[in-house]
């Protein structure tokens, strides 16, 4: 397992994270399941299919999270099991992987109910027995939820139709379909976003926004949390957004993204200012051997002091050269991930009609 299956695993699996997500996909935020209500089922299923014979083939398939979830809706309480599938690549066959992890669940439900009857001596009818189902027992309902910890929208199947090729609806119209569910970075708008109340928004706004400095930045002055995000969420989006962050630094407990944020831009800033002095040296090099001939007398002499003062008056001139340069590809940077130009003018300096034509030479 990858480190990335392994920080997006613990985050889900707590129980704070998971019925915060089964809210919003259920209830629509509103908090009905708590995570008391939460009790943690063996991830693993090993199946036999109407394995009372032994001549079935075993088939073991291994979930992300799934556990049980009681809750109270009206004057009813309800039982279900959710499982949720965290990817963070697209999955062109989910609809089919879903449902064989729901079809192994539920046979899973119609195996205990065999083993406790055997177990308790209990009397079955010929067709009961056969079933290893009673006619009056009912199942208990199975969701599974996809989360797409990727930036990327989801463009594979969200349907077991949208994979097959019919070719004639005739035939459509006897095969079951199966959807899946799924939450999604890219398709979650800033009154969804809200309706989270765990480190699961922080999560999800940081992966929606990471390649948008400008979104990213308007979203960390919304929202206080994102001065203390625990580890486990700090983690998920240090793994799975693409903010070029620091892992070295983040060593506490609690993890301040407002702060790193502003160092990731900081040292971007600054990488293009070394990056333009040593280009800037260069060249003020060249400038200056070039100038010292000129004004050198006589072709000897003249290169002696031309490389003497030459160098030195290149040096100078170059750095600011090489100044200009390293801010006009910081400039570049920020144009490219659509920083507000009030914003470009106060990191670099640079007027409003030279952001333009910077911005002008990128078409």
């Amino acid at each position: 397992m990858s480190t990335t299956d392994t920080v997006t695993k613990e985050f889900i699996s707590d129980n704070e994270v998971f019925a915060d997500v089964v809210n919003f996909l259920i209830f629509d935020g509103e908090k009905v399941v708590t995570p008391d209500s939460l009790v943690e089922m063996d991830s693993t299923s090993v199946i036999v299919p109407y394995g009372t014979d032994n001549s079935g083939t075993p088939v073991q398939k291994e979930r992300d999270v799934i556990k049980n979830v009681t809750c109270k809706m009206f004057s009813d309480t309800v039982f279900a099991i959710v499982g949720i599938e965290n990817q963070t690549n697209i999955h062109y066959a989910m609809p089919v992987r879903n449902m064989l992890y729901d079809a192994l669940t539920y046979t899973g439900q119609v195996e205990k109910a065999n083993k406790s009857y055997r177990k308790e001596k209990v009397k079955l009818s010929g067709d009961e027995f056969l079933s290893h189902f009673k006619k009056d027992d009912k199942l208990i309902p199975v969701i599974t939820l996809v989360i797409n910890f990727s930036p990327d929208k989801w463009d594979a199947p969200t349907s077991l139709h949208e994979m097959i090729d019919f070719k004639s609806d005739v035939l459509k119209n006897y095969v079951q379909d199966y959807r899946i569910n799924i939450i999604e970075p890219a398709t979650l708008t800033k009154e969804q976003l809200k309706k989270f109340t765990t480190g699961f928004r922080e999560v999800m706004e940081c992966i929606k926004y990471s390649e948008d400095m400008h979104a990213m930045q308007q979203a960390l002055s919304e929202n206080e949390r994102f001065k203390t995000l625990d580890k486990k969420t700090s983690d998920v989006i240090l793994y799975c957004s693409k903010l070029k962050i620091d892992f070295d630094a983040k060593e506490e407990e609690e993890f301040d993204m407002c702060k790193a944020f502003e160092d990731y831009k900081n040292l971007g800033k600054s990488e293009g200012f070394e990056e333009g002095v040593i280009i800037g040296e260069s060249k003020g090099i060249e400038i200056g051997k070039s100038e010292g001939i000129e004004i050198g007398i006589g072709k000897s002499k003249g290169i002696e002091i031309g490389k003497s003062e030459g160098i030195e008056i290149g040096k100078s001139e170059g750095i600011e050269i090489g100044r200009n340069e390293g801010l006009t590809r910081f400039a570049t940077y920020l144009i490219k991930n659509n920083v507000d130009i009030n914003e470009i003018i106060s990191q670099t300096g640079f007027s409003a009609d030279e952001i333009i034509k910077i911005k002008n030479s990128l078409i």
